[in-house]
């Protein structure tokens, strides 16, 4: 039953990768441009929403075996379905994929040839995705120890060398509460805490699977320890980048292309290691894309098939729908996204948190669950929304 070491590290840089996508990437460079001398107080928002968030939910998760009807139909069976479905059309095609094909386009975009557009760059993508889809059984493994290490060391070398005899950040003209308050809303635009409830479950049955199906308290134990090792070593890698990226971004701020923010990576780049340098950037960006790509579209396909086809059709033909949707989607470009996705996010993640709370108290004390707090956070978010309109 004892689970080899290289599966906790494996599956704890696979949930690093899943996590560190497009907005892990783009948001903390937005955050540390906007942010200037004071990027700590903007650091610290960040690393609540952005890290501490996604690692209660899948704490959350994970007390519940990664059955995510159980865990949100404790709001009722409707709210539940409701819920669900919001969460993979936010992580799958209308979110996180299509921000995924436009960042990479962005950023790969000077050095392809003129013809290779957004619409042909997604076909390509797509392609490439699925590929690594056919083997699901060993994404977490593809993800984990061969797309992981490359995507470290190549962000990694951009940060250290941002961090080398750095200029002086600029001043900003917000405070240091509104600086926090930046960070925290940028955490909520990763979408990571989103993901959290997807992606637990993904990771969950890499371990059931080692455990070769047994299926008793100790053997839950068992998973539940190499899960926390897990959440551990993705939660200090995502805390690591968030820190380096924002701090990189406040010491270049004059550098950084104002109305493009997907370009914000490459820029840096350049600036620091040249024409040819920045390939590294876009190596870095084109990893990031794929790892976090490859288990969204699994993921996203298999919710298609059984939700709407109720089991029925081929799984491949239900991720490449998702897919194809992403393409679609992405061409209203990584902003025009953000801008979509932005009242949704801040009308669900206050509820979603509080469902994580109780959900974590039920398991650990035995609370029953509450639901009229978590639907008057609903409320209250959503009466917010509309007065700041």
């Amino acid at each position: 039953m004892k689970l080899h070491k290289t599966g906790v590290i494996a599956a704890g840089l696979a949930l690093f990768s899943m996590f560190f996508g497009a907005g892990d990437l783009i948001w903390p460079l937005i955050l540390g441009g906007e942010a200037g001398d004071k990027n700590l107080f903007a650091t610290l928002g960040l690393l609540v929403s952005g890290v501490t968030l996604p690692l209660l939910g899948l704490m959350a998760m994970m007390l519940f075996q990664g059955d995510y009807k159980k865990f949100f139909g404790q709001t009722g069976r409707i709210p539940g379905i409701i819920l669900l479905f919001i969460i993979q059309a936010i992580l799958g095609p209308f979110g996180s994929l299509p921000r995924l094909f436009t960042l990479s386009h962005a950023t790969l975009q000077p050095y392809l040839p003129e013809f290779v557009t957004l619409p042909v760059f997604c076909i390509a993508a797509i392609g490439l995705i699925y590929l690594f889809t056919i083997q699901r059984q060993k994404i977490v493994d593809i993800v984990g120890l061969f797309l992981s290490p490359i995507l470290l060391i190549s962000l990694g070398l951009i940060i250290y060398l941002g961090w080398r005899g750095h200029p002086v950040p600029e001043a900003s003209a917000s405070s240091s509460r509104e600086t926090f308050f930046q960070g925290l809303n940028v955490g909520y635009n990763t979408l990571d805490l989103i993901a959290s409830f997807i992606f637990a479950p993904l990771v969950l049955s890499y371990f059931q699977h080692d455990e070769k199906g047994v299926d008793s308290a100790e053997a839950r134990r068992h998973v539940f320890k190499k899960m926390i090792k897990s959440c551990a070593i993705a939660g200090v890698l995502l805390a690591g980048m968030f820190i380096g990226l924002t701090y990189v971004a406040s010491f270049y701020q004059s550098s950084l292309p104002a109305h493009a923010p997907e370009a914000r990576l490459a820029t840096v780049s350049m600036h620091l290691l040249g024409s040819k340098g920045a390939l590294c950037s876009c190596l870095a960006v084109a990893l990031s894309c794929l790892t976090t790509a490859i288990p969204i579209s699994v993921i996203s396909g298999d919710y298609i098939q059984t939700q709407f086809l109720k089991g029925k059709g081929n799984a491949s033909s239900c991720i490449l729908i998702s897919l194809g949707l992403s393409a679609i989607v992405a061409n209203l470009g990584f902003m025009g996204i953000a801008n979509m996705l932005a009242p949704i996010l801040q009308i669900i993640c206050p509820g979603l948190i509080l469902l994580c709370i109780f959900s974590i108290l039920h398991k650990l004390y035995e609370m029953r669950i509450r639901r009229i707090p978590i639907f008057v956070a609903f409320a209250l978010s959503f009466v917010s929304y509309l007065v700041t309109l």
